[in-house]
């Protein structure tokens, strides 16, 4: 009777614990704070029940493809076709996986292979995601006209399901998440719902915030032209569109940031940079307080 007893307070106190993870996961997620989600993930994941466990791989593997780490970007990218290939067409989230891998070929600007995978999502599609694939249509088919898509997508444009939901009135509430939208900054309750569906990677499509962030104070001392300052390098990249990630979260989190192209013998970099500092003190320092807590990378390097 005690063995049975305390296998069901075991048990109990596991699910408790599964569920906090979990829900911290999500949490860091709509914080924004990429890296810290996706560690969550992984360890909450391989612990969901099998209906649910590809959903939350796709969590990891959005949550991955925006930390601005090319590294992680690639692992992300690796994930999401691991995860494809073992997931049934006959669930829901398998055409959420589809249309996550066209927005990520559109990004590295494989516009045409983008839409090929497209019209795979909308073929296992299901009629509920009608508004989804609509958002995802505008955003290929601007970039990759292609006759055989564009067909599909009107076909989810005549689509009763997206008739009707163009036509209700706005909500009182945020609309779900979906793998086109990006997430909107919302305050980070005690005990936060789980969010509806996975949010595609943000390069593909342009948040709309409901505030935009307020950039970081420039260092107050004006540099000559001309004269030596002190940079913050957050990456050199040998792909720029990876480049042009990183620089595109610093915009998010209201951070400016330029892209430096150094060409050497035998390959280019693409470098990341911010601010311009009289001393290396004073790049640090700023580091220290702008960057730190978001977890980027910097090294403060002397420009002439």
């Amino acid at each position: 009777m005690k063995t049975n007893l305390f296998f069901i307070l075991f048990t109990l106190l596991s699910t408790s614990l599964l569920a906090q993870t979990l829900a911290d996961a999500h949490k860091a997620y709509v914080a924004g704070n990429w890296k810290e989600a996706a560690d969550a993930y992984e360890v909450a994941c391989p612990k969901e029940p099998d209906s649910l466990r590809a959903e939350c791989y796709l969590w990891d593997i959005l949550a991955l493809s925006q930390t601005g780490n090319s590294k992680l970007f690639k692992v992300a990218g690796h994930r999401l076709d691991s995860l494809i290939n073992t997931t049934s067409p006959e669930k829901p989230v398998y055409s959420e996986m589809l249309l996550t891998k066209a927005q990520f070929m559109l990004y590295m600007g494989k516009n045409a292979r983008a839409a090929e995978i497209l019209i795979q999502a909308i073929d296992n599609s299901k009629p509920e995601q009608a508004v989804v694939l609509q958002k995802v249509c505008s955003a290929v088919l601007s970039r990759a006209p292609h006759q055989d898509l564009d067909a599909k997508c009107k076909s989810v444009k005549d689509s009763s399901l997206y008739k009707t939901a163009q036509a209700k009135p706005a909500q009182t509430k945020p609309a779900q998440a979906s793998p086109a939208a990006v997430p909107e900054p919302k305050p980070v309750a005690a005990a936060p719902a789980t969010p509806a569906k996975p949010v595609a990677p943000a390069p593909v499509v342009e948040p709309t915030p409901t505030s935009v962030p307020k950039p970081a104070p420039k260092p107050e001392t004006k540099i000559p032209d001309g004269a030596p300052y002190w940079t913050l390098q957050l990456g050199a990249f040998g792909v720029e569109a990876n480049a042009k990630l990183l620089a595109e979260n610093m915009q998010k989190q209201g951070l400016e940031s330029r892209i430096e192209t150094r060409i050497g013998e035998t390959r280019t970099l693409f470098l990341v940079q911010t601010g311009k500092f009289p001393t290396k003190e004073a790049a640090l320092d700023f580091g220290a307080q702008k960057l730190a807590p978001l977890k980027m990378d910097f090294q403060a390097i002397q420009k002439k």
